[in-house]
């Protein structure tokens, strides 16, 4: 394999990409509803900032009552960019994979461009590159158009801001990747443009819609129904007699049961939303995000175990963890995003060596 030729077929895709119509328009739209997202994060930003300045100056006043609200993050303006991408940006990355391959079968071009002294890996190498650089381009004028509207505002993030910043822009491209990727196998498989396309989209809408719908529906079945509270009411850890006498030793046998039936309840609960999110890059890039958004509450979510006795008690003088502690955490869901779209590059790979050009 030569790694010059395949830079030039990359080069050649990711010109084709730049000069299509219908790249330019996906990607107008794509910036357009960014920045929509990014104006209306701006404003709750803004409020929660002077809500937050006006707590302050009732703490130094002494006339505050309560617990100190944590600052307002500027990160949680990029909310607006995660829910774009987990739609529109993967709409984008369809649109630049799924015809590299076919386009070329219904044109007749992909017999003549083996013709020449270009092997076949080379050839499925440098679409993907410049395919994939094409994603990272889009991904890159995103966040660039974000930090301008920051700066606008008046709005200087710090240095931890911008890692975290450039985390969410790499992650973000490996979520596109995955769709990418996805409609680079179909378009190689498939004889037709037309039937890539549809084809990937189905897919993308069980991914997206009816896997997450499914998948409740798995958990409530394959959970049974939860077990009830014998007797006694448990309110934030105490438990509240409802006035029945009962044999104290019946009614601590039938909580000891509850107990060991609820939390068998809730880990199989556990298990089967593990597996619908390890199937779904929908809800690993939204949990992956949220982690870098929102590290503090991702962190109080993880840590808090599910269950009736569960009680969250949020310790105000706590000092948020770093988001690069929060997504420790979350190796799992990382290594998916990252395994997803070399598992389906492998298979177009093979595929495409293995594609009959007669």
């Amino acid at each position: 394999m030569g790694i010059s030729r395949s830079l030039i077929v990359a080069q050649k895709e990711f010109v084709d990409h730049l000069t299509s119509k219908r790249f330019f328009v996906l990607m107008a739209l794509f910036l357009l509803i960014m920045v929509i997202g990014m104006y209306q994060g701006l404003g709750e930003y803004t409020r929660d900032l002077a809500s937050y300045q006006e707590t302050m100056a009732a703490a130094e006043s002494g006339t505050l009552t309560g617990w100190m609200p944590e600052r307002p993050s500027v990160l949680s303006v990029f909310s607006g960019i995660a829910d774009q991408v987990v739609i529109i940006g993967a709409v984008l990355a369809i649109a630049i994979g799924f015809d590299l391959v076919s386009k070329e079968k219904e044109t007749k071009t992909l017999k003549t461009l083996l013709s020449h002294p270009i092997y076949r890996d080379e050839v499925i190498n440098g679409k993907a590159i410049g395919g994939g650089a094409a994603i990272v381009l889009a991904v890159v004028a995103a966040l660039l158009v974000a930090l301008a509207m920051l700066l606008i505002a008046g709005i200087v993030p710090t240095i931890d801001e911008c890692s975290a910043i450039l985390t969410f822009g790499v992650v973000s491209v490996l979520f596109l990747l995955i769709y990418f990727t996805l409609a680079l196998t179909f378009s190689t498989l498939a004889p037709e443009s037309g039937s890539a396309l549809i084809a990937t989209l189905v897919v993308f809408i069980i991914l997206s819609s009816l896997l997450p719908l499914a998948g409740e529906i798995a958990v409530d079945t394959w959970a049974g129904e939860q077990p009830e509270v014998p007797v006694q009411t448990v309110i934030m850890g105490s438990l509240i007699s409802t006035g029945e006498d009962r044999d104290p030793v019946e009614e601590k046998e039938a909580m000891m049961k509850y107990e060991a039936d609820a939390r068998a309840y809730y880990e199989k609960k556990t298990f089967v939303t593990a597996v619908v999110e390890a199937a779904s890059p929908q809800t690993n890039y939204i949990k992956i995000t949220s982690a870098i958004i929102d590290p503090y509450r991702v962190a109080l979510k993880e840590n808090t175990q599910p269950g009736p006795f569960s009680v969250l008690v949020i310790d105000p003088d706590t000092a948020p963890p770093h988001f690069t502690d929060v997504l420790a955490g979350l190796w799992g869901n990382i290594v998916l995003l990252l395994a997803l779209p070399g598992v389906l590059f492998l298979i177009a790979y093979l595929c495409f060596m293995r594609i009959d050009v007669r």
